[in-house]
């Protein structure tokens, strides 16, 4: 682990900045010569009873600031909602958008396994239109990683 943060650290190093501020303000200051990676607290599973979450953005809110993004033609991607062992959580992102969906099956809850079930999950990427209207064929609506998640369990 410790090579690849280092190695990490030297490919960011005078390229990124850190900071903590309200994620409205930070999107304000986005140019089309940056791309942005969000991935707010999930619907549904941020509420009061799991302190671990912030409380939810509010969707309408997200869907407004994503909608700035596009008319300014910032690239960004958005991990934003799911399902788990079946049911879907929160509200999916508006057509109006005119986001790419890909449905990324990541296999196993670590959170059911903490529950004793088997439960898989399927996180969503939301991709802005400038980043996919060039290769938009030859990016798939699905995607597996169940497989390499177990390949990682027979190297060890």
């Amino acid at each position: 682990m410790r090579w690849h943060l280092v190695r990490a650290s030297a490919l960011l190093r005078g390229r990124t900045e850190l900071g903590s501020a309200d994620y409205r303000n930070v999107l304000a200051d986005c140019t089309p010569s940056d791309l942005v990676y969000m991935d707010p607290p999930y619907q549904g599973v941020c509420a009061n009873r799991d302190p671990r979450y912030i409380a939810s953005v509010r969707h309408a809110d997200f869907v407004e600031a994503l909608n700035d993004l596009n008319q300014r033609g910032v690239h960004f991607i958005v991990s934003y909602d799911g399902s788990l062992g079946g049911k879907d959580y929160g509200e999916p992102m508006p057509a109006s958008l005119c986001l790419k969906h890909i449905q990324v099956h990541v296999g196993r809850s670590s959170q059911a396994t903490l529950l004793g079930r088997g439960d898989d999950t399927c996180e969503s990427l939301y991709l802005s239109p400038g980043l996919y209207e060039a290769g938009q064929d030859a990016i798939p609506s699905r995607i597996s990683l169940r497989e390499k998640q177990a390949a990682l369990f027979v190297a060890q």
